[in-house]
């Protein structure tokens, strides 16, 4: 009996976890969306300064920090 219940208890156990998820994979999951839209603004914003400022001696900078966070986007 003790077998039985062990393994009904494994298995109760396995669904509950393929279930809903937890409240900290939910917030976790709402971090990453929130970095990835900061990196995306930023990247916006180096670009912006790179095309309007081409002249300005940080304009090299602002293009090099647009590819780095860009090379950070999450892969898909």
């Amino acid at each position: 009996m003790s077998r039985k219940f062990l393994f009904l208890a494994c298995i109760a156990s396995l669904l509950q976890s393929c279930g809903e998820k937890s409240e900290a994979e939910k917030a976790e999951e709402e971090r990453a969306g929130v970095r990835e839209e900061k990196r995306k603004k930023a990247v916006e914003i180096y670009q912006t300064l790179a095309k309007e400022y081409p002249d300005d001696p940080r304009a090299g900078d602002a293009k090099k920090k647009a590819a780095a966070l860009e090379a950070m986007a999450p892969k898909k």
